[in-house]
């Protein structure tokens, strides 16, 4: 399942982590302000100002996690130098440019005799 819901775009990922994520905490607030409210004498009569903080917490914790999975993927496809491949490394030296080992820092010359 966590496959299925990474494989779509920052946005959508945002939106099915932050629907279930903010009904897990909205909807704990609601339990547990009722079971709270069940205890004790001096409660609200109804039960809307319950229902409308819930929402609140339901759509700012949706629109931060949107707003962070965008931004995240946006940081990713900067910061990541292995998207452009090989290429990325050719000025640090690293994997794309010339191989240092194959050249050898040590020259000989015939004139190098041992001596018998």
């Amino acid at each position: 399942m966590i496959g299925f819901i990474f494989r779509r775009r920052p946005a959508v990922v945002g939106l099915i982590l932050g629907t279930v994520i903010g009904l897990m905490i909205g909807g704990g607030y609601g339990v547990t302000s009722a079971w709270l409210c069940s205890g004790i004498r001096k409660c609200p009569a109804s039960w809307e100002p319950f229902v409308l903080v819930s929402s609140i917490i339901f759509v700012l914790v949706l629109i931060s996690t949107v707003v962070v999975s965008i931004f995240g993927a946006k940081a990713y496809k900067i910061f990541d130098t292995s998207i452009g491949g090989d290429a990325a490394y050719s000025g640090s030296g690293g994997r794309g440019g010339e191989n240092v080992a194959s050249t050898s820092s040590v020259e000989t010359t015939s004139d190098d005799k041992v001596p018998g």
